[in-house]
This record gives C-alpha cells, structure tokens and sequence, in this order.
C-alpha cells in the first residue's frame, strides 16, 4: 500500500464525520511523517477548529492512545499547565477507529486547537525567556506524573538506551545516516560505549526516571506572551527526565546559545523540582543521546522534506559535539 495525501485525506476526511461538527469543517494537511497531521478548519470562517491526528497502523496500540489521552486530561485538570485536550466523537470517545481502503484501521485524534506561535530561534534574548519558562513547563509535567496515582497504569514505551540508540532503537540505526563514514562510525561508537557506562552508573530512580513528554523542542512549543503551551504528546513515554531537558535543544545542540538556554531552563525547571549535581554532570550525555537518536531519525526520513533540510550539516555538528563529548568524559 502507498501511503500519500490523497490516501490520508480520505481517512481524514472519514474521521470528521465522526464528530457533531462534521458538516462544517474541513481538514488540511500540515505534516505526513510517523502520523498524517491536519489543521480542522471552519468552512464558512476558516477558524481552527482542532489538530487531527490520523495514526498509521502499528505506530501506536488504541492502549497507548488510550494512555496519552488520560494523561492530558489529568495535566489539564491538575496542573497549571496547558496542553491541547482531546474533543471526543459523537459517540463520547477521544479515540476514533476508520478502517482504510488497505483494510487497516487507522485511529483518529482530534485535540483542541491552541493559540501561540512557535519561539523565534533568531532572538537570543526572548529565546532564552522562553527556554526558562519551559524549564517550569518541564518540571510541572514530572511532578504531575510522579505523584499521580494513575501513571502506574500508563501503557507507553520505555525511553531506555537500547529503544534510543540502542539494538531495539524505535527510529532507526544512526549508523545509516545518509554521508556516514568508517571514520565517524567508529568515533561515534566510542561515544555510545561512553554513554552506556555513564548511563549504569546514573542508573533509574524514582528521582531521575518517570513519564516524560520526550519530545519537548522547540517545534512543540507554542507561545503566547508569557504563556508557553506543550503541544505532540504522541512520543511520551517512560524516560530519564534528562531526556526532555536534551529534547528541548533538539537540532541545534551545537549553537553557541545552547548554554543560555540551558542555564534558563534549569533555572525555571528549579523553581518547581529539584536538580541534582549528578544530574548535572550527565546533562552533556543525554544531549549526545538524543542527538544521535536525531541521526537515525534523519536516516529513517530521508524522502520528508524537513529531514532533508535537517540533515545538511547535521554529520558535521554531530562530529564536533562527539569529539567534544569524549574529550570530556573518554
């Protein structure tokens, strides 16, 4: 089966009859990657209506789903926070089932629609506010999760070594990157024995490790003055909660504002949860992690667009970031 837009529309397009509103909205594409993500719009004022997401078979369990959606509800009746709720069906169901012309079936989120824009990268100052404020983000999504009795029901994927860069990684092999040499596998894979041997050592406690969003860049950010909003939950998982502070500088660990915006977010993550000194020293490790589980993902999504552009320069970076990382810690 070929999966493109003119397939996905129709799914879209099934999924929207599943709600009360369906006669007077329509749907438009924003991204084809893991999922086929689309803009529900107005048809008489093209007003956003919801974010669908229209998941492809064997990405995500309806438990998974099901275990997303329960924690975004319980992060917006408990938290401070703001994230996108889901909008049921008319049949009360967040989660809705279209069986596709493949004989597959495809389950439909639609999450509400939120007001922002994402942070402008090109204004150091602002930037470094915003990395702040998510560092407090951050902190209010793992205190939630750490003392909410539900979490332990929570049926998500493990964000261990081996599911990120490691035999079972969930996004592909770094090692077929596009451009990869003998060269800079082997100093990569100096790095990954490194990784692994500082990984051990930090180990997983009930102060290090928890459900985390795992995927919280700057592309799933939204601002609004002095509000930010966590949007793309769909990699939340078990995790270090180092993982979604490396996250946040995802694509751009090796600009020279990377240490001002850690500094801020370790500065808003403090106000609401405590950050040890060991946790600081493996700061450098999970930023090296989640770069080279950036690598496969690039490797993996070579025919997207966005990876495309990503990947210019990203060996590059990823080299300088390597040698940097086993000077510091070989």
């Amino acid at each position: 089966m070929v999966f493109n837009k003119s397939f996905f529309d129709g799914i879209a397009s099934d999924a929207l009859k599943k709600y009360e509103w369906s006669e007077d909205v329509y749907a438009k594409l924003l991204v084809l990657s893991e999922n086929a993500t689309y803009m529900v719009r107005s048809c008489k004022t093209d007003e956003e209506k919801g974010v669908l997401r229209v998941s492809r078979p064997g990405y995500h369990t309806l438990s998974e789903l099901n275990s997303e959606m329960n924690w975004l509800r319980q992060i917006n009746d408990y938290t401070p926070l703001i994230v996108a709720n889901p909008l049921n069906g008319s049949d009360g169901e967040p989660i809705q089932q279209i069986e596709g012309s493949d004989g597959e079936v495809y389950y439909c989120i639609i999450c509400e629609y939120l007001e922002g824009s994402e942070p402008d990268e090109s204004d150091h100052s602002k930037l470094v506010t915003d990395f702040e404020m998510l560092g407090e983000t951050t902190a209010y999504l793992h205190r939630q999760a750490s003392i909410w009795n539900g979490t332990r029901s929570i049926d998500r994927i493990e964000w261990t070594y081996d599911n990120i860069i490691g035999k079972t990684a969930a996004w592909g092999r770094w090692q077929d990157f596009e451009g990869m040499d003998p060269e800079a596998q082997e100093c990569l894979e100096e790095v990954c024995k490194i990784i692994q041997k500082r990984l051990k050592r930090y180990g997983k406690t009930q102060d290090n490790w928890g459900l985390i969003h795992a995927d919280l860049r700057l592309s799933n950010i939204l601002v609004e003055g002095d509000i930010v909003k966590v949007i793309d939950f769909d990699d939340c998982g078990f995790g270090w909660y180092l993982h979604d502070l490396a996250s946040a500088v995802s694509f751009i660990e090796h600009k020279d504002i990377v240490p001002d915006l850690i500094n801020a977010w370790l500065s808003g993550y403090k106000k609401v949860m405590p950050f040890t000194d060991t946790d600081f020293e493996e700061i450098d490790t999970f930023i090296m992690m989640r770069r080279l589980q950036l690598m496969a993902w690039l490797a993996s999504h070579r025919e997207s667009g966005p990876a495309a552009e990503l990947s210019d320069g990203y060996l590059d970076g990823t080299m300088w970031l390597a040698e940097r990382y086993i000077r510091l810690f070989g």
